[in-house]
């Protein structure tokens, strides 16, 4: 597979069935103190170097558990928060015990760590996610975490009149909506245990309710108890006693204690007021930050409490309650910066892919992914090994995919990823879009725990087109299209022979470019039957990974991940489908991955779009269109090159090509296509940007409405004809906004027709001086691990530097693999959910190093994993290596 993830899966099964990269040199020393009988003594040893980067948009809780971690600063009082951007995720730690550990490594070994304290200024409608990494479905009281979120003044002080918002549940995920726009405090609370976790500050969703928890009255609960229960009793079984003053219990109504009450009672809280006493070592920050917020954030807890009691029906805040005064729905979509990028909204207008088969040969699929319900027929399981496998036999009917790795969490889904690329339900309100929403999903399963081989490759291909092969079945219909997202560096000619076949037969083969920035043909893609696509990021400019050469047929958007260049909180990589089974079990998901395995899945799902308008489109077609640049970006100024082939794919242009085959010559009348040039605003530092509204379809369009939705963006036509299509500039205005990323949508009506165009706008400076945190890189020996030694004789490992620059020097030769990552609650488990990892190169598939010389370069990328729980060991090396870069580990 050739595909670059937000969340390295490392998999060590998977890292030692790699294919090995041999590189030359010389260079090498002896080992010293070694015996001249000893064969090792005449092993000569190499250096090994690099440097780690961290994905954009990560920032780090600036007191975590681990000692070594630089940029420390205590973030439990919430008069000196930790200061954050309004986009872009936190991992952190907090505790409501000490954790008992290593006070050398541990940084609350014996002290709690309940609270974190963070503000940033938000937008009505952003999201606030925040996942309990260590959290424990079968006890989930064991690990509990609350999200709370609370109105700032401008001077850093609660507002009284601001909302205040908090979960009380025992969930994985928590989630609060931001009511208004303004300064808030964001508090992660330990109300439990000691965990983990991830904060997301997402931007406001158009599908989200953009209103938060209606304010309520401070130390109030209103609470019924069931029929046989007393409430004096289920207040002393909640423990809310010991919040209390002595005289609140003796002073509740008759009514509130008697036996079989049938109406709500009004509890009201007397706190016990002596942890307010000046310079109590128990009193909580928040008391004396303000008493009325820790009051109110007390009551929801106690809320809380009491709802855990089998003997209370209901128990709830005292409302405080006031007077009365075209794109698709899939929340998921404001993301899919790669469709916008490619024209495929207008092409939507023209086909959505209807009567179309894609096959898939991948991973597999996760059938049961909502996203992906009704878009299979029937596929197959050709990956012959049992053990790479993993579904306990060889060839099988069922494509399901159980996952590549046997870890929780470490399999890569790149197969389901593919797929909802390409066919996602769209208008669905659930996640993303896909790019042919009507066409349908053949999966076929070639790639397992140790990646597949070209044999079974071959053989799924065969079943694709109809031919005959190991299954001894074959589909009641073939595919129009094969997608591969897969390869390797060597021709075959059994593979160059049933491509060709496959053209004759009328079917239409795409395959990813590769991911290793090299010009060296990368097979099946750089066979001259096959559409070669390489990879494009956000600018449109080749990605720093993407493959090049004379093969390359077109170009898709693959992603950069670490960038934002749109800056709209997230990283660039294209979102699709994915499963999640960290839990064990397998939940649907999305994720963000970046490679030519995405920006295959674009070409083939648009050429869907266009067989679906034209169903005798040949690949013979495809070929003349892209070498005429018919349907990509340079269809004015059609020229060859090696990063783009013959320009990036365009949806509307391809499929508008398609109809105009279909019409023999002639292009049908198209519906009213409103589009905009470019098809978003992205605000850096400048306040004005233009714009140039169109219609792109042939039908008279009714005259155009513009209009933004934030008080900060401003629209002015420039020069435009009698229906309002033209020119036009947007220009903002910064005035009182504070530091962060905002988000705004101009909105373009005419009649039924309608676009939108996201606009992003970055206000002063983005602080990222702790955004990564200390990372421990591992230098694992391939062949100490495959002959079964103990993992800790296998593993050296040492810390990055604070820049990320690493070293290790005095190592045998070998096959080796790299892998790095961030430990911030200090359990020595690497890699696990709400902790950076990366492995070299930093794609989807590991690569094994032969190392058989010095080697410098070995740069790679840290993301921040959010469903990853691999319980990767880490030995910790002496302090000093940190700043002396050097491996004393064995």
């Amino acid at each position: 597979m050739t595909t670059r993830l937000s969340s390295p899966r490392l998999s060590l099964s998977l890292l030692l069935s790699l294919t090995l990269s041999a590189c030359g040199g010389d260079g090498g020393s002896l080992i010293p103190g070694t015996d001249d009988n000893d064969p090792s003594a005449q092993s000569p040893v190499f250096s090994l170097s690099g440097r780690l980067s961290i994905a954009s948009g990560i920032v780090t809780d600036s007191d975590i558990n681990d000692k070594a971690a630089p940029f420390f600063a205590s973030n439990d009082d919430p008069a000196k928060p930790q200061q954050l951007n309004n986009r872009g995720s936190v991992q952190g730690f907090v505790s409501s015990v000490k954790t008992g550990g290593n006070q050398e490594y541990e940084r609350f070994a014996d002290s709690a760590d309940q609270d974190d304290y963070f503000r940033a200024a938000l937008q009505k409608g952003q999201i606030l996610r925040l996942q309990v990494a260590d959290f424990d479905a079968d006890n989930p009281q064991l690990n509990d975490l609350e999200l709370g979120l609370f109105s700032l003044d401008n001077n850093g002080a609660w507002n009284p009149d601001g909302p205040v918002q908090m979960t009380t549940s025992y969930n994985a995920i928590e989630e609060l909506v931001v009511a208004e726009d303004g300064n808030y405090l964001i508090n992660v609370t330990a109300v439990s245990g000691i965990s983990k976790y991830v904060l997301q500050i997402l931007p406001a969703s158009s599908t989200a309710p953009a209103h938060g928890m209606d304010d309520f009255v401070a130390d109030e609960i209103i609470v019924k108890a069931r029929a046989g229960h007393t409430l004096s009793a289920q207040i002393r079984s909640a423990s809310l006693t010991t919040a209390l003053n002595p005289v609140a219990l003796s002073t509740l109504s008759s009514d509130a204690t008697a036996t079989d009450s049938d109406k709500p009672q009004l509890l009201s809280i007397r706190r016990n007021t002596a942890l307010l006493s000046s310079g109590s070592t128990d009193a909580d920050p928040l008391l004396t930050f303000s008493p009325t917020l820790y009051n109110k954030r007390q009551t929801l807890m106690d809320i809380k409490r009491l709802r855990q009691q089998e003997g209370i029906e209901y128990a709830e805040p005292n409302y405080i309650r006031r007077k009365a005064q075209a794109t698709p729905n899939d929340p998921g979509y404001r993301y899919q910066w790669h469709y916008p990028a490619i024209n495929l909204p207008q092409a939507w207008n023209l086909s959505k892919g209807d009567d179309v088969i894609v096959a898939v040969i991948d991973t597999g699929v996760f059938l049961d992914h909502p996203d992906l319900s009704g878009q299979w027929i029937a596929g197959y399981d050709f990956i012959a090994s049992r053990d790479s496998a993993r579904d306990g036999d060889g060839l099988d009917d069922n494509p399901d995919d159980p996952g590549d790795s046997p870890l929780p969490g470490a399999s890569s889904w790149h197969g389901t990823h593919v797929a909802g690329t390409i066919a996602a339900l769209t208008n669905n309100a659930i996640g993303g879009a896909g790019i042919a929403p009507n066409a349908k999903i053949m999966p076929l399963r070639v790639l397992g725990k140790n990646n597949g081989t070209s044999y079974d490759i071959i053989q799924a291909v065969r079943y694709a087109a109809r031919l005959s092969n190991d299954s001894n079945t074959l589909p009641a219909k073939k595919a129009d299209i094969i997608n591969l997202s897969l390869g390797g560096y060597n021709s075959s000619a059994a593979e160059q022979a049933l491509y060709s076949e496959l053209r004759d037969a009328g079917v239409i083969v795409v395959a990813a470019a590769g991911n290793d920035a090299s010009s060296v043909p990368f097979f099946p893609a750089a066979y001259p039957e096959v559409i070669s696509v390489s990879a494009t990021n956000y600018q449109g400019a080749p990605a720093s990974y993407s493959n090049f050469g004379s093969s390359i047929s077109v170009a898709a958007p693959g992603g950069e991940l670490s960038n934002d260049d749109n800056l709209d909180g997230q990283k660039d990589g294209v979102l699709s489908t994915v499963a999640d089974d960290s839990s064990g079990t397998r939940q649907p998901g999305y994720s963000l991955f970046e490679g030519t395995s995405m920006a295959s899945p674009h070409v083939a799902g648009v050429i869907a779009l266009m067989k679906s308008a034209y169903p005798s489109l040949s690949a013979a077609d495809v070929e003349l269109l892209l070498q005429s640049c018919a349907i990509t970006s340079k269809a004015n100024n059609c020229n060859r090159d090696n990063q783009l082939g013959y320009g990036q794919i365009d949806a509307y242009r391809a499929v508008s090509e398609a109809l105009r085959l279909e019409g023999g010559g002639t292009l049908p009348p198209r519906p009213v296509t409103l589009q905009s040039v470019p098809a978003e605003l992205v605000f850096g530092a400048g306040n004005s940007l233009g714009f140039i509204l169109s219609n792109a379809g042939d039908e008279e369009a009714l005259t155009l409405s513009v209009s933004g939705n934030a008080d900060w963006l401003t629209i002015t036509p420039g020069t435009t004809d009698s229906k309002n299509f033209g020119s036009y500039n947007a220009s903002i205005d910064r005035t009182g906004l504070s530091d962060g990323y905002y988000s705004a949508t101009i909105t373009v009506s005419a009649g039924s027709y309608s676009l939108s165009i996201p606009v992003y706008m970055q206000n002063g400076a983005v602080d990222i001086s702790n955004s990564m945190t200390q990372q421990y890189v591992l230098l694992e020996d391939a062949d100490c691990i495959a002959a079964g030694r103990d993992n800790g004789e296998c593993t050296r490992s040492i810390y990055a530097r604070a820049d990320g620059r690493y070293y290790f020097y005095g190592i045998p030769a070998g096959r080796y693999a790299l892998l790095a990552g961030s430990d911030i609650d200090a359990d020595n488990h690497l890699c696990q959910t709400g902790e950076t990892c990366g492995v070299y190169p930093g794609s989807g598939t590991p690569q094994i190093i032969e190392l058989n010389s010095n080697r410098s370069g070995m740069n790679f990328m840290v993301s921040l994993n959010s469903s990853l729980n691999s319980q990767r060991i880490l030995s910790r090396p002496p302090t000093e290596s940190a700043e002396a870069g050097k491996s004393t580990a064995p």
